[in-house]
């Protein structure tokens, strides 16, 4: 059994995984994958969640490789109520100060020139659950402004009477989810790791075809959604974004190290090589 670690139990780390289960794609190159939570289980010795990889990494605190990337496009929103804006929002709530969010949040509200340190930002756990309370804190006044992932479908919150603010993944280009693995724990080469890439590649490409069983398997990672929040989503979102070709992955790739690094102070290290472990 091969354990696939995640940091946040969505559908941008997830959704390669859930197709490659159901489509059989693991059955036919021979591996039994589950995934579990990161957190809860530190032998994992992959992981579905590439953002936090590097920052442990750059950290420090893991040897993480990525052998596979899913997508260049964070799937991370603002969400706001009608008549409020992204640029002016003062109230935010956010995710944990260090996290890979928080750093693509500074990003983007510094490229429209907004200064963090002036805002009151209300911190929520990374995750499922911690989205759940940045969007009760949005719907109850409690802030302006909701960074939240792939936790809810964009159609759902808008048929609460949210309004998307702006879309991360309009805003940065950076690898996140996939399959990075543990260097330490087993090899980038290994046989099972092979495997597990090239079972979500092919589930890669029944993302980006839209096929049923893509659906489905967003289907089952939106709990309380619709069959058309999931259809939104994989249309919208993932099919245009999702299996990146190389070469973009290598020249992101760089310029990503070298952000984060910038943000986490930290020596880039080992976490220069990062990338080229992909398949």
């Amino acid at each position: 059994m091969i354990l696939l670690g995640y940091r946040d139990r969505n559908v941008h780390e997830l959704i390669g995984h859930a197709v490659a289960v159901r489509a059989g794609s693991y059955r036919r190159v021979g591996v039994e994958v589950r995934a579990v939570s990161g957190a809860e289980h530190p032998d994992a010795a992959l992981s579905a969640g590439l953002g936090g990889s590097l920052v442990e990494t750059l950290n420090g605190q893991r040897s993480w490789r990525a052998a596979l990337v899913h997508t260049l496009h964070p799937l991370f929103w603002g969400w706001g109520r009608p008549g409020t804006s992204w640029s002016d929002a003062g109230r935010v709530a956010g995710h944990p100060h260090g996290s890979i969010v928080w750093a693509f949040t500074e990003k983007v509200l510094g490229d429209r020139g907004v200064a963090t340190e002036a805002l009151d930002v209300q911190r929520f756990p990374v995750g499922t659950e911690g989205d759940r309370q940045r969007l009760e804190a949005l719907r109850a006044g409690a802030v302006d402004v909701a960074v939240v992932g792939t936790a809810f479908a964009p159609s759902a919150l808008e048929r609460l009477g949210l309004v998307q603010l702006v879309f991360f993944g309009d805003e940065i280009r950076f690898p996140t989810a996939g399959v990075a693995v543990d260097t330490e724990l087993v090899p980038p080469d290994d046989p099972g790791v092979r495997a597990v890439v090239e079972a979500q590649r092919e589930a890669l490409g029944l993302i980006r075809s839209q096929a049923p069983v893509a659906v489905d398997a967003a289907l089952e990672l939106l709990p309380g959604a619709t069959r058309e929040d999931a259809e939104g989503l994989l249309s919208h979102y993932l099919a245009p974004q999702y299996g990146p070709a190389r070469t973009d992955v290598d020249a992101v790739g760089g310029d990503a190290i070298a952000w984060l690094s910038q943000v986490l102070t930290a020596a880039p290290g080992p976490a220069q090589t990062f990338y080229e472990e992909i398949r």
